[in-house]
């Protein structure tokens, strides 16, 4: 058993003060690549970049970076993610050029791998499992909230005091993550130190990449890039990914026990984390374009517009981890899924119809389903598996959601392109012919209508054990 912490809530503070400032590096940045392009010299594929480094870099390595919290210590990986973290964003802050800016992001996953998984797990291992609900609602409450607000405190920084100070503001939170953790000194149990698989860590970190890469470029093409480069990485990247997950049930110490989803209710909601994900990332990033480009929106006005979103999510998700507490993760991850599609399908025919109003309903039910859906999920996977794998399943769980994000941020501008819009430039994103930015806007909807389609499909198929049990191994 796990020795409760000298103090659980300041536990808790240090681990949601960290995943607020991953969740809202996902987001923050896409108002301010005009500023960023126009001060470094981008053009429209390095400013992509800017954006999507951090979420491959995430994608690519999360799944390790909770492995490396079960070899190395939890705290351990969480101090080290926060400082890399924190040195990352100073890099940004400071970047002289592009690409200097661009390999910072990178670092910023990387960091961000470390220390999210060991959050997780320790704020689960603060907590009785009474009490493990409430506290993973403020856990995941918090940050989420950060990351729909991501766009308004971009333009509002940029705004009023440069793009530069959207970095700058990571570091007094990672100042006082790493003081809480050496105040609080959190207990952990001794995880079995299994050598990592470095074949497996290989195939991971360049398949992922290579697969959204690949995807990404499907949408339009990098300048200087042959299309046919951009075909061979997202085959070869598949390749990868297929072959790591194959290796994985072969090895007998693997990189990522995937025989953890021989649970399959936690095979099931890792599958609607991340289908969740490539249903609304897209609008998260791109929704204030539409605004901007079919509205008339200001670049402020759109980032205000999307609290219809954050709201319901903030005010519900005390409720969802009370009634995981009372009742398990089945029902509130059912009801989560289908308010999300609802949702989801109510902003896809205001965009069409070119109507803020029906939007803002979209939204809200939107946001009321994340609420049901996220924090359930979050606690429920590290519930069912033993203290000392913990961190594995928060990983994977992670990497679900992130591989999602970059999936989703791919599929989406795909879609876009393929569909007329002509460039993802905020500067360009509001075509004159407006039919082509509701027809583009419109099939994006549908497309991401579907993903939440399918994850209220797994929800009610899969999703299914009331009661947390730990996972055997073996």
């Amino acid at each position: 058993m796990t020795k409760p912490a000298t103090n659980p809530w300041l536990v808790l503070a240090a681990m949601t003060g960290s995943l607020a400032m991953v969740f809202l590096d996902a987001t923050i940045v896409g108002v301010s690549l005009p500023a960023i392009q126009h001060d470094l010299g981008l053009g429209v594929a390095g400013g992509a970049w800017v954006v999507n480094a951090y979420l491959v870099a995430l994608a690519g390595a999360m799944a390790i970076g909770g492995r490396f919290g079960d070899v190395i210590g939890r705290v351990r990986a969480f101090q080290a993610g926060v400082a890399i973290f924190a040195l990352a964003s100073l890099g940004c802050a400071l970047a002289p050029s592009g690409e200097v800016l661009i390999g910072a992001r990178v670092l910023q996953g990387l960091g961000a791998c470390l220390m999210q998984p060991a959050s997780s797990a320790m704020v689960a291992g603060a907590f009785p499992e009474g009490k493990r609900g409430k506290a993973m609602a403020v856990y995941v409450g918090v940050p989420l909230l950060f990351m729909m607000l991501g766009p308004v405190l971009g333009g509002a920084l940029t705004q009023w005091a440069g793009w530069r100070w959207i970095f700058g503001v990571n570091l007094p939170v990672a100042i006082a993550a790493l003081a809480l953790v050496a105040i609080v000194r959190p207990v952990e149990p001794k995880a079995e130190r299994r050598p990592i698989h470095w074949p497996s860590a290989a195939l991971l970190v360049s398949g992922l990449p290579a697969l959204v890469f690949g995807l990404q470029e499907q949408a339009r093409p990098t300048e200087g890039i042959e299309p046919w480069i951009g075909l061979l990485a997202l085959i070869v990247g598949a390749a990868l990914v297929a072959l790591f997950t194959r290796l994985q049930f072969t090895l007998t110490a693997p990189l990522l026990d995937l025989r953890l989803f021989r649970d399959r209710t936690l095979l099931g909601q890792v599958i609607v984390l991340g289908l969740t994900q490539v249903a609304t990332i897209g609008q998260t990033m791109f929704g204030p374009a539409y605004l901007q480009g079919a509205l008339g929106f200001t670049p402020l006005e759109s980032g205000l517009a999307g609290l219809p979103l954050a709201l319901p999510a903030l005010l519900l998700v005390h409720v969802a981890g009370r009634v995981y507490d009372q009742r398990g993760a089945v029902g509130v991850v059912r009801v989560g899924s289908v308010l999300c599609a609802l949702g989801l399908g109510a902003i896809a025919m205001g965009m069409v119809g070119r109507s803020y109003a029906i939007i803002a309903i979209g939204m809200t039910l939107h946001g009321a389903g994340m609420a049901f859906l996220m924090n359930p999920i979050q606690t429920d996977v590290v519930s069912r598996v033993p203290p000392e794998q913990r961190g594995e399943s928060a990983g994977l769980a992670a990497t679900a959601r992130q591989v999602g994000n970059a999936l989703g941020v791919a599929i989406a501008a795909t879609v876009l392109a393929r569909t007329g819009l002509p460039t993802f430039d905020a500067d360009a994103a509001t075509p004159a012919d407006l039919e082509a930015v509701t027809r583009s806007f419109g099939w994006m909807g549908a497309i991401q209508m579907l993903a939440m389609l399918a994850a209220v499909a797994v929800a009610w198929s899969l999703v299914r054990d009331r009661m947390p049990h730990r996972a055997p191994r073996g």
